[in-house]
């Protein structure tokens, strides 16, 4: 008597087509309900997809900054390479915590790699007006460099700091 195999693999290709169709179906659906492609866009508005940024959004929109510069101006090095992989590190970041991370806090500051690429974008945008300032740091209390824009200039970027 011959054992057919082919039932066997059968049921196989229908268990694997499966859990692709849902697996795919499942990504395009989160994508989808997340409005994954905002995210490739310099829209401030994709930044306000998650209800945790909506206070940060909303102080945005009222600053000084909201008719000159998105968050991706701010947030984000200006170089392409740099900004893609700033966007991507930085979203697969906020995904997990929002997600994960129950301990998550009400009020929402900036990393340090976050205040850097601040900075510097501050300097950029301003730098004709910039050139003119003296340099806070050779003050020898500043130093140590802990002096930056966002020191004097908080509420500029959202209307109160974070």
């Amino acid at each position: 008597m011959k054992i057919s195999k082919p039932k066997t693999s059968s049921l196989l290709v229908i268990v694997a087509v499966f859990v692709v169709v849902v697996g795919l179906g499942g990504a395009f659906y989160t994508f989808y309900n997340a409005k994954g492609f905002s995210y490739l866009s310099s829209n401030s508005a994709a930044c306000n997809n998650c209800h945790v940024m909506n206070e940060v959004y909303d102080d945005w929109n009222k600053s000084s900054h909201r008719e000159v510069a998105t968050c991706s101006d701010c947030h984000l090095p200006h170089e392409f390479i740099r900004k893609w992989i700033a966007k991507a590190q930085s979203g697969i970041g906020h995904a997990y915590a929002f997600t994960f991370d129950k301990n998550l806090p009400m009020h929402f500051s900036a990393s340090k790699k976050t205040q850097e690429i601040v900075q510097e974008n501050c300097i950029n945008c301003h730098l004709p007006y910039v050139q003119n300032v003296v340099n806070p740091t050779l003050r020898p209390e500043h130093q140590d460099k802990s002096l930056k824009c966002v020191s004097c200039h908080q509420g500029v970027g959202h209307s109160r700091g974070f």
